[in-house]
């Protein structure tokens, strides 16, 4: 139970057994010591314990050994589980939030990003919006035909497009957001209070560090 009084989800990612799904006898998974401290393989290198991962990673760890790959399980364990809970939040407030306002999460996190910093070029928004050009292009023709946002050409450079909310569009955000923020909580409160700061500076450790990754 999670602290907001909620239910903890159940993890809907677990497929059925591997031997079940393939026909095929599972291989013997990796031998995790007891002490998570001890956790190392015969060549010293450090291996997640095996009674800490869900079904989806020991499926995944008893086919890279299947394969004979020694992947770096720790990196796996780190970025897996980053995507997964990404992509199960994005699930979850599509379902709670924004469905009932008949808006994905798209065209929420576009109407988000003006609702912040006003009236911005298109380029600019798509790139804080993380979609390419094209998709929003698409979202903007949905979000203007319903009145939440509206598009102009630049004087100066007929080139360049701004985008900005309408009043209905502030509207909208300023009434949907306690409903999102209060799925935010009831999310955040899965992690303990201890681990809290530690989440957060990990992650905000990988988006600053990633633009020299993608320079190197």
């Amino acid at each position: 139970m999670s602290a907001a009084g909620r239910p903890a989800p159940t993890d809907r990612s677990a497929p059925a057994d591997r031997s079940a799904r393939t026909g095929r006898a599972a291989p013997v998974a990796r031998t995790a010591p007891a002490d998570p401290a001890a956790a190392s393989d015969a060549t010293g290198s450090s291996r997640p314990r095996l009674d800490d991962l869900i079904q989806a990673e020991r499926d995944i760890v008893a086919r890279l050994d299947e394969v004979g790959i020694d992947a770096d399980l720790d990196a796996f364990s780190v970025i897996s589980n980053i995507y997964r809970a990404a992509t199960a939040i994005r699930r979850h407030m599509e379902t709670r939030v924004l469905a009932p306002e008949q808006l994905s999460w798209t065209a929420f996190v576009t109407l988000w990003v003006l609702w912040i910093w006003d009236e911005m070029e298109a380029r600019h928004l798509a790139a804080e919006a993380g979609i390419t050009k094209g998709t929003l292009t698409g979202v903007l023709d949905t979000l203007e035909r319903r009145g939440l946002v509206t598009r102009r050409r630049h004087d100066d450079d007929r080139r360049l497009l701004s985008v900005r909310l309408t009043d209905d569009g502030q509207a909208l955000l300023a009434r949907i957001y306690p409903a999102f923020n209060a799925e935010e909580a009831a999310v955040a409160d899965l992690v303990s209070d201890a681990d809290r700061a530690s989440v957060v500076t990990g992650l905000r450790d990988i988006v600053r560090g990633l633009p020299d990754l993608d320079d190197t």
